[in-house]
């Protein structure tokens, strides 16, 4: 693969890669600044989509139209969902679906007839090999979105049950989701910022700008290898 999109939804979960791309330029497509530089050997493309499931995939759809990005590596933060995540690992996703779609049949029975988007084997098999690399301790696992920073157990709860869900986030899904309909390949890479639980709000402001860090230099490092 010769380019490569990566899409961050904010500022800290971009800074590193921005910092790594300084030495390109920018170009604007509709509302959005897109970096672009080579990086690794590889063209890259990147830019800060914003918060949620429209921005992200307004996002994802721009970089495949107008600048022909052959996959999309998503990275930031997430919320831990399953037990075996704690604060500043890594999830790299298998699939992503939505917690907030009711009843997820509706994706199922029609178009695109699928609620659950895989992300490419090959992406995620690299990217866990980089955390090894890097010392992460990482999980491979289903992550979830929705248009919700969950802080409330209660809801976590909800979600864990109705999506088997190992991380919980606002754009993967959106992102994956385009992918799919695009016949591309993608990867979305998350450091955990907080338990998506009671106290989430409190660890999400404590952890997120360390963990945005790890995510953004182990997004770099899947770059490399890829």
């Amino acid at each position: 693969m010769k380019k490569i999109g990566i899409i961050c939804a904010m500022d800290n979960e971009f800074a590193l890669i921005k910092e790594a791309l300084a030495h390109g330029r920018t170009a604007q497509a509709g509302r959005c600044t897109f970096f672009c530089a080579e990086y690794a050997g590889k063209d890259i493309v990147a830019a800060t989509g914003g918060i949620g499931k429209v921005n992200a995939a307004a996002c994802a759809q721009m970089m495949i139209s107008n600048f022909g990005v052959e996959c999309i590596v998503f990275s930031g933060v997430a919320g831990a969902l399953s037990d075996k995540l704690h604060i500043f690992d890594i999830i790299v996703a298998n699939d992503v679906m939505y917690h907030d779609l009711f009843p997820a049949s509706l994706l199922r029975n029609n178009f695109p007839n699928c609620d659950c988007f895989p992300t490419d084997p090959r992406l995620a098999a690299l990217a866990e090999a980089v955390c090894t690399e890097q010392g992460l301790h990482c999980i491979r696992g289903r992550v979830v979105s929705g248009d919700q920073f969950i802080t409330d157990s209660a809801v976590k709860a909800r979600i864990i049950s109705d999506t088997h869900g190992d991380a919980t986030e606002m754009e993967g899904a959106a992102v994956g989701h385009v992918c799919y309909l695009n016949n591309l390949p993608f990867a979305i890479l998350r450091c955990i910022s907080d338990g998506a639980d009671d106290n989430g709000e409190m660890d999400f402001d404590t952890f997120v700008e360390q963990a945005a860090h790890r995510c953004a230099k182990l997004t770099l490092g899947l770059v490399e290898r890829i």
